[in-house]
């Protein structure tokens, strides 16, 4: 008689799958494993949920938000942004400040840097201070070792403007030497000609 095969219990079947997840996430397209030495594993777990569904909560939040009418509503709209992260322990981001503003990311930028006109000349300088505010608590994140420093560098290059420059001081040589005084100059190159040349003359 032939062997009946068991149904597999929900339990096995769970198992299952989350092998298959995980070895399409770790090694399939778009697999982690495929960049470099990042070899860490994502596994798929009721805490990582629980984790993404409070940050979409949190994005989507600002996602919602109406757009701001002048520069009162945007200081207001700042404000309060940082004040709900102050207050829940969420993670402010220039990302997530802009959302909340209910304009895009680019729109925020252009009256920053003056592409394009804000609702007045105070626009660009609220932003920049609400940048200034991001700034520092980066800086806060990265020297009490809650932010890696390169990814602390690369965020700082895009939003704060950070810049890498080695500063090069260059001396230009005289070719004529310290001598200025145009006497000593002429008796210094007159010493240094063949003999055959005395006061612009070639012996013969």
């Amino acid at each position: 008689m032939a062997d009946i095969k068991k149904k597999p219990t929900k339990a096995k079947e769970t198992e299952i799958i989350d092998e298959v997840v995980k070895d399409v996430v770790v090694r399939g397209r778009g697999g982690i494993n495929n960049f470099g030495n990042n070899k860490k594993e994502l596994v798929k777990t009721e805490a990582q949920r629980i984790v993404a569904s409070g940050l979409l909560q949190e994005t989507l939040r600002a996602y919602r938000q109406p757009k701001v009418n002048n520069d009162i509503e945007l200081a207001e709209r700042i404000d309060k942004y940082f004040e709900m992260c102050a207050k829940t322990g969420q993670i402010p981001t220039v990302e997530e400040l802009c959302l909340s503003t209910g304009y895009a990311e680019s729109t925020i930028w252009d009256w920053e840097t003056g592409r394009r006109g804000g609702f007045s000349s105070d626009t660009a300088e609220i932003i920049k201070k609400a940048k200034d505010f991001l700034k520092t608590f980066d800086a806060k994140l990265v020297i009490s070792g809650q932010l890696n420093f390169l990814t602390y560098c690369f965020r700082a290059k895009n939003y704060y403007g950070m810049v890498e420059k080695t500063e090069v001081v260059v001396t230009p040589n005289n070719p004529l030497g310290d001598t200025s005084n145009p006497e000593e100059l002429a008796q210094k190159y007159k010493t240094a000609l063949p003999e055959s040349f005395v006061e612009g003359e070639i012996k013969k």
